[in-house]
């Protein structure tokens, strides 16, 4: 049984057939898929959808580096109310997508910073891991990790948690990133890009920290690379890492929901 820790569910490229995917994703033993939120308007599409899927479906709650407004006091304000909070707080299973991304506009990277570490303490003060988008960005983010971060760390006397989705940083980086946070790493269809270099990372990192994610309709494994992707697609992650850990895919299965059941609370 397996689980997608990182999907968009209410993306357009689902409008017309979300719940054939979600039947098409049971069909692959997927057990339980986590949606990533992007800012305040996909929230309530979010929580509706999970609704409708109850214990299959979880809702998570961020906003996405490049979904920022103009104003972020305020749309953090809107997103993070104590009445969302009060109402959800019983679905809720993690703050995300959250983080960094330098990929293709660098304009506003203070703002970036400053939205990242307010949902930190946000996530922290409520017991939530996170999910972290760090596109471009890996050296930025340490850079924050060992000042901010690691001051405000210190001071509450906790430790960060959550997953590095998508990793796409170097394998120096992904252990220098444990030094910040209790962190697994979301591994999905770029494992199986041919100049991918995410198997070493994997390698580097082992089966321990690693849970599988889609980040679906976007990053499909080959062979449906340049397709839609979709949460039945982690199969195919799966028996990736279990080629290139030499062991079953039964194990890896096992391993990586274990992994991500305890990170997430499912």
């Amino acid at each position: 049984m397996i689980i997608d820790t990182h999907c968009h569910l209410i993306d357009q490229a689902f409008a017309a057939d979300v719940d054939a995917v979600i039947q098409r994703s049971i069909d692959a033993d997927v057990q339980k898929i986590v949606l990533a939120c992007c800012d305040e308007t996909e929230f309530p599409q979010i929580i509706r959808l999970c609704r409708r899927y109850a214990d299959f479906l979880f809702p998570s709650i961020g906003i996405h580096p490049e979904n920022m407004a103009d104003d972020i006091d305020t749309q953090f304000k809107t997103l993070f109310s104590d009445e969302n909070w009060t109402t959800h707080k019983g679905e809720i299973r993690a703050v995300g997508e959250i983080g960094l991304d330098l990929h293709w506009d660098k304009s506003r990277i203070d703002d970036q910073r400053k939205l990242l570490v307010r949902q930190i303490c946000w996530a922290m003060e409520h017991d939530l891991p996170v999910l972290l988008h760090i596109r471009d960005a890996m050296t930025e983010f340490l850079e924050l990790c060992r000042t901010t971060l690691a001051t405000m760390l210190q001071s509450n006397g906790k430790r960060l948690r959550g997953i590095l989705h998508c990793y796409s940083g170097t394998v120096e980086q992904a252990k220098e990133s444990l030094l910040y946070g209790d962190f697994m790493f979301g591994i999905g269809g770029t494992l199986t890009y041919k100049k991918s270099t995410v198997p070493d990372v994997a390698r580097a990192i082992g089966i321990e920290r690693i849970v599988l994610e889609t980040d679906a309709p976007y990053l499909a494994p080959v062979p449906h690379r340049g397709h839609r992707n979709e949460p039945a697609y982690t199969a195919v992650t799966c028996q990736a890492l279990s080629d290139l850990f030499g062991i079953s895919a039964d194990e890896v299965a096992r391993i990586t929901t274990a992994n991500a059941a305890t990170l997430l609370r499912l």
